[in-house]
């Protein structure tokens, strides 16, 4: 990853349509660039991990970028992502047409195939038979775009449009039982369509696909390596912050710690991290923490025991939507006076990512000096926004990176594998995962069943089989019998899931003898509760986190 702190003046995910202008070092990241231009699908962002997952560098931009804009960024290939609209209706998304003749290799996947089919001549109509989910691959051209992809091979379907007729130059590369124009190219000028989606792991040959394209057609290099980005990373922090002071806000997750390392790198004393204690960590958590950023890592961590205060805030609360802006909301106010006690800073630090980036697009700059202003932290690190009189500028260091590749810079740097593979952990903490009112008591019988959770996976060296596991306490009591005498307790909800992003997720098929322990080591153990029961609901229908 040559340079991912650099913000491009185009962050086209915002849509802007302003002239670009780059430095060396943007002009050396966008020559090994492939841009995704995003027509509203749900994997927009998954074809551009995929295209990472290569080691090389992708960005995913508005279908509305211009062909000038892109022949700017001078990417070494384009890819259209797929979307939900036909490309005859009205009003449906369409790229600027001048694309097609910018001499860009060009991979249209399923809506991206089928705008490249009408932009160019051919036609495109309602399918007779509609294909979703899974289909074979059959293959009438195997050079190219599908060398090394197998016969018959399954490939994940997802429309209800079809190709009926080619543009001129274009012709069929392979076909399923359903759609006789599944993949299609014209091979003189670079431009490639597939009907199927190649990124989803259901495609047993996509990353094959996706491979030819990046490193045979569009010849790019492997340099986005977690190495360059360390090194390109440390150099800028350094040379944007100067002799100057960053706060960052720490929360003992992945991003939030290897930001932290990578600023103490950089910068060292100037870092000042501030750890504020809401009262709605697990147990022992806060001083586990504490103690080993001091003095295992020598990252010194303003502790901020605010607990009382939080749980104040939340008396008689029910909502979850309340519960989370009235954490928010006192989150600000405890950091709002913590900064004035520590500071003055100059930079604020977030763990920012690119999901974040993509999905918000939310860019505030300070009109004299052009960088990001700080109006607000995102609300999943515990924030709701800053009042406006704080004006941090930022620093983002890993706002160009996926989830999978912050983990891998923190091994690079020596972050403990109980951080970097640590099990997602929502910003409003345990207050979300007790359903209806938070109480002290309640927040007490949740931590001392969640501790048994983790204790028991990590004893059967099952805790990364699973994407999250945790518990979750309902506002309900049943009867139960317990020493021949009746019960009236709470029930603790097992959640446990599979997912490769948290994007979907289904319930993990967890072992009988494990679920077993936990349910009699919980009712034995942990006063207030009598019944344990297990979440079988997948992501879709339902969420993750119970609010």
């Amino acid at each position: 990853m040559t340079d991912t702190s650099v913000t491009l003046q185009t962050e086209l995910a915002s849509h802007n349509s302003e002239t670009l202008s780059t430095t060396p070092v943007q002009k050396e990241l966008m020559r090994q660039m492939i841009v995704i231009l995003d027509f509203g699908s749900q994997y927009s962002e998954l074809i551009a991990r995929r295209i990472r997952e290569t080691q090389v560098y992708s960005e995913v931009l508005s279908y509305r970028t211009t062909a000038q804009q892109l022949q700017q960024l001078n990417p070494q290939g384009i890819i259209l992502s797929g979307g939900p609209n036909s490309v005859y209706d009205q009003g449906t998304p369409l790229c600027d047409p001048e694309i097609w003749h910018l001499g860009i290799p060009v991979l249209g996947v399923c809506y991206g195939m089928q705008l490249m089919v009408q932009q160019l001549g051919g036609e495109v109509a309602r399918a007779e038979r509609a294909e979703y989910g899974k289909a074979a691959l059959y293959i009438d051209d195997p050079t190219d775009l599908l060398t090394n992809v197998e016969e018959g091979s399954t490939m994940w379907m997802s429309h209800g449009d079809s190709c009926q007729k080619l543009p001129p130059g274009f012709e069929t590369l392979a076909h399923t039982e359903n759609t006789p124009c599944a993949a299609i190219a014209d091979h003189n000028k670079k431009l490639y369509g597939v009907q199927f989606h190649p990124e989803v792991v259901h495609s047993a040959d996509g990353i094959a696909l996706i491979r030819n394209f990046v490193y045979h057609i569009c010849e790019c290099e492997p340099t986005w390596t977690t190495a360059a980005f360390v090194e390109e990373t440390i150099r800028e922090i350094r040379a944007k912050v100067g002799e100057k002071r960053v706060l960052l806000a720490l929360s003992g997750g992945v991003d939030s710690s290897t930001l932290a390392f990578l600023l103490h790198e950089a910068i060292g004393d100037q870092l000042t991290c501030m750890f504020i204690d809401q009262g709605f960590m697990r147990k022992e958590e806060p001083e586990r923490l504490v103690k080993l950023f001091g003095e295992e890592f020598h990252i010194p961590v303003e502790y901020v025991n605010a607990r009382d205060r939080f749980l104040t805030q939340l008396e008689g609360i029910t909502d979850p939507e309340e519960k989370r802006r009235r954490i928010g909301h006192e989150f600000i106010h405890v950091f709002e006076e913590e900064s004035k006690r520590l500071g003055p800073f100059d930079y604020l630090a977030q763990g920012t990512l690119y999901p974040d980036v993509i999905e918000s697009a939310d860019t505030n700059v300070d009109p004299q000096t052009g960088e990001r202003v700080a109006v607000k932290i995102k609300s999943h690190h515990n924030v709701g926004g800053l009042p406006k009189d704080l004006c941090f500028k930022l620093v983002e260091p890993l706002r160009k990176l996926f989830k999978d590749e912050v983990r891998k810079v923190g091994r690079s740097i020596g972050l403990p594998e109980e951080i970097v593979r640590r099990h997602p952990f929502p910003g409003p903490g345990l207050a979300i995962r007790i359903i209806g009112e938070v109480t002290a008591e309640r927040l007490n019988i949740l931590r001392d069943a969640d501790l048994i959770v983790r204790q028991e996976i990590n004893r059967q060296g099952m805790y990364h089989d699973f994407w999250q596991a945790f518990a979750v306490l309902l506002p309900v009591r049943s009867v139960g019998v317990m020493g021949d005498q009746r019960t009236y307790a709470h029930p603790i909800v097992l959640r446990f899931v599979s997912s490769e992003d948290g994007m979907t997720a289904d319930w993990s098929r967890a072992p009988y003898d494990l679920l077993e322990t936990i349910s009699n080591r919980i009712v034995n153990e942990v006063k207030g509760v009598n019944r344990v029961v297990y979440d079988i609901t997948s992501k879709p229908p339902g969420t993750i986190e119970w609010e």
